[in-house]
């Protein structure tokens, strides 16, 4: 499956899960990854469904954090998973064919090992509040190396703002995420990001 390139949204807790998808859905968005770190099992399924429903037919790619059960469960098209979280690899032994599967990165060394998954996220790239539990931020510098080194699809986050588009077009990856910056404005400040991401 090929994943869309450019901008890759995810959902905020802090905003609201169900306001993210929306504000996201209207912005014509062509992939968002649910993401919710703080309620019980039972409310993640219940605004994970509700997001699948939203989604619809939609041309939209749906990922979910974390949790493969719950992706499997809403049928989402994919999970997002971290170090700390089940190998890729193992994964990959039981979700259908064209799961897709994502992985986050914040080394050079994790993007060598990054095995069995269709793309891998590069951060944070600068300093982000959206993670309570960020690692450091990589810089320019250290990010460029990674995507440079990725076999598969890169898609830069943290700390991603319309005031440093600029540097993070210039690392050449094939997307990009921004949480804060995009839900707390609106469609014309997300359309700027955008236009100087794809000039």
């Amino acid at each position: 499956m090929d994943l869309p390139k450019g901008f890759y949204g995810v959902t905020d807790e802090k905003y609201g899960s169900i306001k993210s998808a929306e504000k996201l859905i209207d912005f014509g968005v062509k992939i968002i990854q649910y993401r919710c770190k703080y309620k019980t099992d039972r409310e993640k399924y219940e605004e994970a469904k509700k997001i699948k429903d939203m989604i619809g037919n939609k041309d939209i790619l749906y990922i979910i954090d974390d949790r493969v059960d719950l992706a499997l469960i809403v049928k989402a098209d994919g999970v997002h998973v971290g170090d700390r979280d089940i190998p890729v690899c193992e994964i990959r032994k039981i979700v259908p064919k064209d799961f897709i599967l994502g992985l986050s990165t914040h080394t050079i060394s994790d993007v060598l090992n990054a095995d069995c998954c269709d793309y891998i996220g590069v951060g944070p790239l600068f300093y982000t509040t959206t993670k309570n539990d960020a690692y450091n931020p990589l810089g320019i510098e250290t990010a460029m190396k990674m995507v440079e080194a990725s076999k598969c699809p890169a898609y830069l986050i943290g700390g991603i703002k319309l005031e440093n588009m600029k540097d993070v077009k210039n690392i050449k990856a094939d997307g990009f995420v921004s949480v804060s910056d995009v839900l707390y404005n609106d469609d014309k400040h997300f359309q700027r990001m955008v236009s100087v991401w794809n000039s």
